[in-house]
């Protein structure tokens, strides 16, 4: 039986990426920030999919002693990884630093999959066909990491937050794929889908997406393809399309800015 991971997996598009591949017959780890959450998810997800085998890790990924004690925590449940969907997101209306000194959407939705990642390479690399799927968006041409400071303490913007975290995870797959070729990499434009990830945004926002948004399930399609599905033989694409994965194309950024920000990420991580 193959063993997939999804980090904030107990809702949204995490949670339907869970539920379908515990169809296929994956025994399914998934993990949350909120204990009864979570646990919750877990019997969710085994009562649609059918499967007993889901199991639920509690982790709070917004400190990096968070991030690496929930790659501790998997450790303890496999040796072999088959999928990794990285799927844990916010967006901030507001700046929050967190305690590590970091922007907290930085830390959540890029920072805590690179340590994750990085820490079950191990794991991955005991599979005989390994994935590591992020969950995603487009990255914009204003787009920009603040090196100086990451917590963006000047003229902080939900956009300038959410795009420095995504411009940092397109680096981290670009990255992967040249340095891990054994292990395919992809990452996918989740679109505007019904999740609780719009909680804190305005009331524009929130109303857009629940007339426009597309089922959690819908819009999991790609994911669930790029974990699970035999065709994906390519590594290090962007699948711009929601449930439309022909329609992808290579990841190719500035390679000083790649090594850059992965150099930046063993540094503030300290997994050097």
């Amino acid at each position: 039986m193959k063993t997939a991971v999804v980090t904030g997996g107990n809702s949204g598009i995490g949670k339907a990426t869970a539920i379908a591949l515990a169809k296929k017959g994956y025994r399914v780890i998934i993990h949350g920030r909120d204990k009864s959450k979570t646990q919750a998810a877990a019997e969710e997800i085994k009562s649609a999919s059918g499967s007993k085998e889901v199991e639920a890790i509690v982790a709070d990924v917004s400190t990096i002693a968070g991030m690496k004690d929930l790659a501790a925590k998997i450790k303890e449940k496999t040796t072999v990884i088959d999928a990794l969907v990285l799927s844990t997101g916010t967006l901030l209306p507001k700046r929050v630093v967190t305690a590590d000194g970091l922007e907290l959407g930085f830390a959540i939705q890029y920072l805590s999959r690179f340590v994750v990642a990085e820490s079950l390479l191990p794991e991955l690399q005991r599979s005989a066909s390994a994935r590591v799927v992020h969950v995603g968006a487009p990255v914009m041409k204003s787009a920009k990491i603040f090196f100086d400071d990451l917590s963006i303490p000047n003229g902080y913007s939900m956009l300038k937050g959410a795009q420095q975290a995504m411009l940092s995870n397109h680096l981290f797959v670009q990255e992967f794929a040249k340095r891990h070729p054994e292990i395919r990499t992809n990452i996918g434009h989740v679109g505007i889908a019904k999740t609780d990830i719009m909680r804190e945004g305005n009331f524009f926002f929130r109303t857009m997406v629940g007339l426009f948004g597309a089922s959690p399930e819908k819009a999991a399609k790609n994911f669930v393809e790029l974990a699970s599905d035999d065709k994906v033989d390519y590594s290090g694409f962007f699948l711009k399309a929601p449930g439309q994965s022909a329609k992808r194309d290579k990841i190719h950024f500035d390679q000083s800015l790649a090594s850059q920000i992965w150099a930046k990420s063993l540094e503030i991580s300290g997994l050097k």
